[in-house]
């Protein structure tokens, strides 16, 4: 399946990676980055007894570090209580690694090695990963230590990609992030932990052994005795209604497929059983189900017009149909680059303006197209059928000739709950008191049709600004392999699917702690999410079995 629209990150940020990590990555530091070895001198210091026992275990982690004989131990200039050591090869300065320690403990503070240690083998597979930061984190910090984290949570890849070669991948990472625990519960949204960085063959890169404590004076944590059990909330949660039935022509090994898909946000209030948002945990309204007046038929007349870009003037085409711009005569920038299996197009002017739009690097098909010109308001905004109008006008000549029947489902403009008490009070009188004022952008998707059901892989995403009537982001998402869906059977019905999922489907006890402008609430709320550490939730409807695949909330 194409990617669609969503890039992995360019760079090994650990604050970007882990939402909710207050700690900052130490090696941006110049004074413990490897980088920077050869600039320290040798002092008379020491290590602690603890310390020079870590070192031991990260070797035995690691073999690789024994080759970084050249060894300098130093006080941090930075902060007296902690004492660094410095390993770097003696023939290579690029080949080096810091270990930070606490100077009366010996414990540990941070790690960190340069790439180019290790020889690059074999994709490491996840678990591998999961296996090596485990035991890291037991060597190095403790089964204390441990005691006090949560369950590890694994990132995509990461790449860190030289700026001037963007198509070429200096290092690939994947970071093991650990919460800490409040009451035995990972905290959402201002969570804190400490993490472990590999490279993508599993080697230790970098690992931090130090979390900012939770500040909770004056805040109220709920009891988690106070939750509802697991079983309550779903027999009130996992309902037929917030499942979808459709076709995908990539499912499981790649071969079509019917599912029973899970279709909303999985952030529910613990206590109530109320879908909330995630910004301040206020109870979205409807709680999270669909309006049926959203969701309709349509009968398109597509031209299918290739939607491939092979050069700038093809991309100028494709910019004037979806944005209505004139890149000639509106642009005096135009640039052109590689970026993770996509090529970019990118249009601008000295005063921030830009358009762009995003290919799949092997066929040169449109994958995504963003806008972000400023433009002036219409007379009278948009209404939700002049906004639909537009955005079926922008997709019918793209759409294959033998796909007439689609279904398009409409997203209101969001709604923001009246601001918080909690959150005017931070704001210091400045007015805002989070009023929606029925302003902003509609949302459609449309979804090709198969025998009356949603093709969930073939669909085209667009978001239209009601003010000034511009479609602001556009992502077409479509199989790599043309096919022919068959007719299928469900063998469960959708209150089957329901009952399977919340027979299978695991959900997790948390605290969410929201934020406002850098600060946070006075409270904490207690929270069920799913697990979705295997991917998104469906039900196969042919085999009548749980399964996960590659959606998004």
């Amino acid at each position: 399946m194409k990617r669609n629209g969503k890039r992995t990150a360019i760079a090994l940020t650990i604050a970007m990676m882990l939402a909710g990590t207050s700690g900052t990555a130490l090696a941006a530091s110049p004074e413990i980055h490897p980088s920077h070895i050869a600039t320290v001198t040798k002092s008379e210091e020491k290590l602690p007894e603890r310390a020079t026992q870590i070192v031991a275990a990260l070797e035995k982690l690691e073999p690789g570090l024994k080759a970084l004989t050249k060894r300098t131990i130093v006080k941090s200039e930075i902060d007296e209580k902690l004492i660094m050591l410095y390993l770097r090869s003696p023939e290579s300065n690029d080949m080096g690694a810091t270990v930070v320690f606490d100077s009366k403990t010996g414990e540990l503070f941070m790690y960190s090695a340069s790439f180019p240690i290790w020889k690059q083998g074999e994709i490491a597979t996840d678990e591998v990963i999961l296996q090596r930061a485990e035991k890291a984190v037991l060597e190095l910090l403790g089964a204390d230590k441990r005691k006090q984290l949560g369950s590890p949570q694994l990132s995509d890849a990461v790449e860190e990609v030289d700026p001037e070669v963007l198509a070429d991948p200096l290092a690939i990472y994947r970071i093991v992030y650990y919460p800490t625990l409040l009451n035995g519960l990972e905290v959402l949204g201002n969570g804190t932990g400490i993490y472990v960085a590999t490279d993508y063959a599993g080697h230790i890169l970098e690992a931090s052994s130090t979390s900012t404590p939770f500040n909770l004076r004056g805040v109220k944590v709920p009891d988690p005795k106070t939750a509802l059990t697991p079983e309550a909330l779903k027999k009130q949660y996992f309902t037929p209604e917030r499942l979808d039935l459709g076709y995908v022509l990539e499912g499981k090994d790649a071969k079509p497929g019917m599912q029973y898909v899970w279709i909303n946000p999985p952030y529910i209030d613990a206590v109530t059983g109320k879908q909330i948002d995630f910004i301040q945990g206020a109870e979205i309204a409807g709680d999270g189900k669909r309006n049926p007046d959203n969701l309709k038929k349509l009968t398109l007349s597509p031209k299918g017009e290739p939607l491939i870009v092979k050069s700038r003037a093809d991309g100028e085409k494709i910019v004037a149909s979806l944005f209505g711009v004139d890149t000639k005569e509106m642009y005096t920038q135009y640039n052109t680059g590689e970026v993770d299996d996509e090529f970019i197009h990118s249009w601008s002017d000295d005063d921030g303006d830009e358009v762009s739009i995003s290919l799949d690097a092997s066929t040169g098909e449109v994958i995504g197209a963003n806008n972000w010109m400023e433009t002036k308001s219409l007379p009278v905004p948009l209404s939700k059928e002049e906004a639909l109008k537009k955005a079926i006008a922008i997709i019918e000549p793209y759409v294959a000739k033998s796909s007439t029947e689609w279904q398009v489902e409409i997203f209101d403009p969001y709604k923001q709950p009246k601001m918080a008490d909690w959150m005017i009070e931070l704001n210091e009188g400045e007015g805002e008191e989070g009023e929606d004022t029925g302003i902003g952008t509609y949302t459609f998707i449309f979804h090709e049709l198969h025998d009356g059901l949603p093709v969930f892989d073939r669909y085209y995403w667009m978001k239209v600004d009601i003010e000034s009537g511009q479609v602001l982001k556009f992502i077409v998402n479509l199989p790599e392999k043309e096919g022919t869906l068959p007719i299928l059977k469900p063998s469960v019905t959708e209150q089957q699917a329901a009952e399977i999922v919340a027979k299978n489907l695991p959900v997790k006890l948390s605290y969410f702690w929201p934020t406002y402008k850098g600060k946070e609430a006075p409270f904490l709320t207690l929270v069920y999410t799913i697990d979705k550490s295997k991917g998104w939730p469906y039900v196969d409807a042919v085999n009548g079995t749980l399964e996960w695949g590659e959606y998004e909330e």
